[in-house]
């Protein structure tokens, strides 16, 4: 794990609980056009995800969440996803 690897904010949660709320090096999610990574830097941008596993890689562990459907938004190195809605 590098230390100086950059972070960004990441915030997780459906309508009934809260996943995921802290910094990672990335976040992997799928769409309707595939799978992707958000990584530090990322364009600012808003998606409707498909269910499948997100999975967060804090730099020192790797989390994986499995939801149903949801909404990502990416703006400014600040990762908002809403599960299940």
């Amino acid at each position: 794990m590098d230390k100086n690897q950059k972070r960004f904010k990441v915030r997780i949660f459906s309508p009934y609980q809260t996943y995921y709320q802290g910094e990672a090096v990335s976040v992997s999610a799928a769409n309707r056009t595939g799978p992707f990574d958000i990584l530090p830097g990322h364009i600012n941008f808003f998606s409707l995800l498909t269910g499948g596993t997100v999975v967060v890689n804090t730099g020192f562990q790797q989390l994986e969440f499995q939801i149903g459907r949801g909404v990502v938004r990416v703006n400014r190195d600040d990762v908002t996803l809403f599960a299940d809605v």
